[in-house]
């Protein structure tokens, strides 16, 4: 059948296509596209992190080879890759058959951006032959897979517990609670960790901070382009907050659905995932308890007068099957689990930028093992946990949608638990079932320990201490610093003057820093594996000597439930809020349900949850570790001063007036540094009665404050202060003529205006504008020799 006949334009209509303008605009675009020339793939940053690891390698590998690697590579010689790969199992550590696989595919997605086609495919099978069969029995290549254990609610149970109970790893409120949902969200979901938290940092920072790599290093991998300007992150706009009424009770429930996006093998900007959240009568367990505490702290709430007593007595009309709560248009992309910025003041939870998989990592790396737990914990338990569970209830087809999985092939190589989950005896032999055992023998729980170290002892510290290499280090460092105090005076003097030198002395000073974390490392897993190896060895030994009455322990201490029922002592904890949480949490009330006291307790929890996320503990750690210990003498004990009382206004002068009462034994470095040093636009006084007085807009304003209104002077002098807070000549001559300085005595209940303390020379203590006498030939004494000699 013959196409119809298109009817002739009409004279009087004007063609748009013979636009002369339009003409000249198609053919400009088209010049724009042949300059764009070969498009690069579009590779993921975890992606271009994986090829990042593979070009670093073979790189290495064609410079000891004398070789060109653009031109070694497109040879597409089967005997140079097989080369390249038993170079590798030579020159780095040990590594197992499935990396060396990853490897090879990340090789091939390299050889594509140069050769802008795939591999040969009889290439490509020799060498899958090659890494599955020759390098193996060569190499001796363990084919078993990484250990990929699952938890369940029991392990999930005892490390939610155990972080809101007894974890110090985070010390900012915020970091606490965040966490707590990371952990609920990948129980629920068992999302990816990547759909809920961005990588560290950019693959180019990454990639020149953590490896050892030349400056001039210029990568051939392209830059990622993203679609959108959305954080990897869950954001505001990815939350549908609401009431629905509960059909079988009858009663308003709070509500919220959840789209993860960034999803693995979709493209960016796609549909994600939707998942349905519910409120819980577990206060513990409640992911909407958080989201509105989170949502509180950051005002995301459209409704300014909503507060946490009110938001829990809001009820559906009647009208209407729901009662959505409306996010502030200015809040929409900020993510909710954001990262920590350091500001004069300490830590402060940045604006806008997400919390990173790093951060996360390491704390459930720490929860695990605080915990007592043998394996290592991180976020794919999570996920493998749910994988099972629903495989375990589910369909397949709905198995795939919850994990974002194409096929069945990924979830039965990767995600499978190794343990048949069934009792073979009661099924094949038809004895009596054994299911408790059975859980109990495929459980995490087995495995654990509540006693097992967690930490290195004083003991393992000093060992590291006398370490050959270490000491080696150290001399040479203090060799150093030695040779520029004496040719320039001061370290800061030698980084201008002697560029080389201090070079060297922060060379050292990094490869000391590394070699004892390697240390404490390896330290901290040997003991660990050395105790869960012995611990059993010797339980049973005390067993045989009491059986056999060799023991004077008695008979009935060995059948005792001291050991069963052993539990760590609740800490004492820096604020009431956390206190009040774990006993909502996990108190003798937290299993009455009735309904005015939950709600009372909800209430207070969303209170407390809300101030908890705007509080920072002080360090832990305390003071330095010292590392020059001596074997005849002990470092002395400094006794803890007593934090200062908000109703005097005066701040003993032995912890830091910015972190309230945070007690340091070099005091004037970290104020120094780690306030002062960052102040850009301006400093605030942050005691309590001090709220009402604006920001001082220069450092020696804020001390002749706290000189003058807290009785605080630890002797800064002018030049030890940051380049934009000094002053000048000008000015100080006009302070030495001047009698109206500040005291350091203070005075006891007055609060003095900003107005008062104006930038003049007369406001400043003298003490802060003296220059160090001390001549440049001098050697100055160590700070330990000079406590020593006081």
């Amino acid at each position: 059948m013959a196409p119809p006949l298109v009817p002739p334009a009409k004279p009087g209509d004007h063609e748009y296509w013979t636009d002369p303008i339009l003409c000249a605009e198609t053919r400009a675009r088209l010049e724009h596209f042949r300059s764009l020339g070969w498009l690069p793939p579009n590779f993921k940053p975890n992606t271009l992190e994986g090829l990042a690891v593979v070009e670093r390698y073979w790189r290495k590998y064609c410079i000891q080879s004398n070789e060109d690697y653009v031109e070694y590579l497109l040879l597409e010689d089967q005997a140079i890759y097989m080369n390249f790969f038993d170079w590798m199992y030579k020159t780095s550590r040990k590594k197992l058959l499935q990396s060396y696989d990853e490897y090879w595919r990340r090789l091939c997605q390299y050889f594509g951006l140069f050769a802008r086609r795939r591999m040969n495919d009889n290439v490509h099978e020799q060498m899958r032959r090659f890494i599955e069969h020759v390098l193996p029995a060569e190499r001796k290549v363990p084919r078993r897979t990484k250990i990929k254990n699952t938890l369940d609610v029991a392990v999930f149970s005892v490390l939610y517990r155990h972080h809101w109970v007894y974890s110090k790893h985070f010390r900012h409120g915020s970091m606490i609670i965040q966490f707590a949902t990371i952990q609920l969200w990948s129980a629920i979901t068992g999302t990816r960790p990547g759909v809920l938290l961005p990588q560290n940092v950019s693959l180019a920072d990454k990639t020149l901070s953590k490896r050892k790599r030349d400056q001039t290093f210029q990568s051939d991998l392209p830059k990622y382009v993203s679609v959108d300007n959305l954080p990897a992150s869950v954001c505001y706009r990815d939350i549908e907050l609401f009431y629905l009424r509960d059909p079988d009770s009858k009663r308003d429930v709070l509500c919220a659905i959840i789209e993860f996006r960034n999803l693995k093998g979709r493209p960016e900007g796609a549909d994600g995932t939707k998942f349905f959240m519910h409120g819980d009568y577990q206060l513990a367990s409640c992911p909407i308890n958080q989201i509105i505490s989170l949502a509180f702290r950051d005002d995301a709430f459209l409704n300014a007068t909503l507060t946490p007593e009110l938001i829990w007595r809001l009820r559906v009309p009647k009208r209407s099957p729901s009662l959505p709560l409306r996010w502030k248009p200015e809040k929409l992309d900020t993510p909710l689990l954001r990262r920590l910025d350091h500001t004069p003041y300490g830590y402060e939870l940045h604006e806008s930028l997400p919390m990173t998989y790093d951060a996360s990592r390491q704390a459930l790396q720490e929860l695990g093992r605080d915990a007592g737990f043998e394996d290592n914990v991180g976020h794919y338990n999570y996920r493998r946990w749910t994988a099972n569970e629903v495989n375990r209830n589910f369909t397949s087809q709905e198995r795939q949608r919850v994990l974002g999985q194409s096929g069945d092939a990924v979830f039965e190589k990767h995600y499978q638990s190794q343990f048949i989950n069934r009792d073979l005896q009661h099924v094949v032999l038809l004895r009596p079932s054994q299911e408790g055992l059975l859980r109990l023998a495929g459980s995490m729980l087995r495995k654990r320990d509540p006693r097992a170290p967690s930490d290195l002892t004083d003991a393992q510290k000093v060992t590291i201490c006398q370490h050959p290499k270490v000491i080696e280090l150290r001399r040479e460092r203090r060799e150093l610093m030695e040779q520029m105090r004496s040719l320039a005076g001061t370290m800061g003097k030698a980084k201008e003057s002697f560029p080389q030198l201090y070079r060297s002395h922060e060379e050292v000073k990094k490869e000391l820093s590394r070699l004892r974390k390697t240390l404490a490392n390896d330290t901290r897993e040997t003991a660990r594996e050395e105790y869960f190896h012995n611990a059993p060895v010797l339980e049973v030994d005390r067993q045989i000597k009491q059986l056999l009455g060799q023991s004077d322990v008695d008979h009935s201490d060995a059948d005792g439930s001291e050991d069963e029922d052993w539990e760590l002592p609740i800490p004492e904890y820096v604020f009431p809020e956390r206190a009040r949480l774990v006993e909502n949490f996990y108190g003798p009330d937290a299993e009455d349900f009735h309904e005015d006291k939950l709600l009372a307790r909800r209430i207070q929890v969303t209170k407390d949850m809300v101030a908890l996320s705007q509080l920072c503990e002080p360090n832990r750690r305390g003071n330095r570790g010292n590392w020059d210990v001596d074997n005849n003498h002990e470092p002395e004990k400094l006794e803890e001063p007593v934090p200062p009382e908000e109703k005097s206004l005066e701040c003993p002068t032995d912890v830091c007036i910015i972190c309230c009462g945070q007690s340091r034994l070099f005091l004037r470095r970290h104020l120094i540094g780690s306030h002062l040093a960052r102040v850009h636009d301006g400093i605030r006084c942050t005691w309590p009665a001090c709220q009402s007085i604006p920001k001082f807009t220069r450092v020696t304003e804020f001390l002749a404050h706290a000189a003058s209104v807290h009785a605080y002077d630890i002797h800064i002098k002018l030049q030890h202060l940051p380049d934009e807070n000094r002053i000048t000549n000008s000015d100080t001559s006009s302070v030495d003529s001047s009698e109206d300085s500040v005291e350091s005595d203070g005075r006891l209940g007055t609060v003095t205006p900003a107005s008062s303390v104006v930038f003049e020379p007369a406001n400043i203590d003298p003490r802060l504008l003296e220059y160090n006498k001390a001549t440049a030939t001098e050697t100055p004494l160590r700070r330990s020799k000079r406590l020593r000699l006081q």
